[in-house]
This record gives C-alpha cells, sequence and structure tokens, in this order.
C-alpha cells in the first residue's frame, strides 16, 4: 500500500514534481475563457482559483462526456455540494454510460434512484474528502480537473490532458476507496 500526505493534490505533485512548479494560470481573467478544447490542447494547467471557474470548468467537462457518451469521475467535498447539482447530475447519470460519484457522504440514500451504471462512493475519513475531481475520457485518453479546497471558496490544483497523472489520480483513489474506477 502506498503511504499518503495529508493532501491528496500533494500526493501526485510528489509523483510529478516538475507539474508542481509550473507557473499558476490565473482562470479568473475574463479575458481568458479558454474553451475546453484550449485546456486540453495545453495538456497541464496550473491554478489557484475560486468556485466559479472550477464550476464552469467542471461543466464543460460534464457536457462532454454527455456528448460522446463517455465515463465520468466527479467527486464532491460535502453532501450539501452535491445536492446544489443533483438534479443536472441526474440527467447526466441517465444520459452516460458510467459514472462514479464520489463525496465525503454520510447519507446512503443521497441519491435516491440511481441509474444502473453510476456508483455512488463516500470518501468519508480520506484525504479525497476535499477535492473537486471531474474526469471524462476523450479520444486521446483522460482529461481532467484536480483542485483542492483551501477553504474560504479558494482551490490550488490544476487541469491536464497528461495520461500518466490522470491514471495516478485514479490509481490513488481505487486504492483508497477499494474500488474500480475505469476511464
Amino acid at each position: 500500500m502506498t503511504q499518503h500526505f495529508m493532501s491528496f493534490i500533494d500526493d501526485i505533485w510528489n509523483k510529478f514534481p516538475t507539474f508542481k512548479e509550473i507557473k499558476n494560470t490565473d482562470l479568473t481573467n475574463h479575458n481568458l475563457l479558454w474553451t475546453l478544447d484550449e485546456y486540453r490542447n495545453a495538456n497541464y494547467v496550473n491554478f489557484q482559483t475560486g468556485k466559479k471557474e472550477l464550476y464552469r470548468l467542471s461543466i464543460l467537462i460534464e457536457n462532454y462526456a454527455v456528448e460522446h457518451d463517455t465515463t465520468l469521475l466527479a467527486t464532491f467535498e460535502t453532501e450539501a455540494r452535491y445536492k446544489y447539482v443533483e438534479e443536472r447530475y441526474t440527467e447526466i447519470l441517465d444520459k452516460i454510460s458510467k459514472a462514479w460519484i464520489i463525496g465525503n457522504f454520510n447519507n446512503q440514500f443521497l441519491h435516491q434512484r440511481p441509474p444502473a451504471s453510476a456508483e455512488i462512493v463516500s470518501c468519508d475519513g480520506t484525504n479525497i474528502s476535499p477535492m473537486w475531481i471531474v474526469i471524462t475520457k476523450g479520444e486521446k485518453g483522460p482529461f481532467g480537473l484536480v483542485a483542492e479546497d483551501l477553504g474560504d471558496s479558494d482551490y490550488r490544483g490544476f487541469f491536464t490532458s497528461n495520461v500518466d497523472i490522470l491514471e495516478k489520480v485514479i490509481e490513488d483513489i481505487n486504492e483508497q476507496l477499494k474500488i474500480k474506477i475505469v476511464i
């Protein structure tokens, strides 16, 4: 079993230290509203930002998953954060082939009737709990955002289409939660 740092994101950056050193991109600059293709073409983008920017990026990734009927992994820091998007996620889960919804959930009936293609998993007590992760798969492999809640609506993390990094993210989640996510 791998030894984990207190921070999930530090676990990943420890395995890919050169990526941690990449200068942050300001996602709050309204002149820099990237398309999903621009994010994907960048391959790797570090950021420290707020909820609004991550919410926009999450929707771009989720919409891609729906348009291409591909798998989706989404994590939520709290039940309340999932409840905020539950109606939209109910529609998403009905339209895609497979999804993993992971969160710091205490309520086993959080999603009343998830489709058979969706797995809802609690990450309570792990370093995944403060994470905002949304990953799907494109024609060249997985891509997505990985961000850690720093408190006060501030997040640090990255967007990447680097297969090695995202495989490590998924491997860490699988190991800690004893599940099998395949994206």
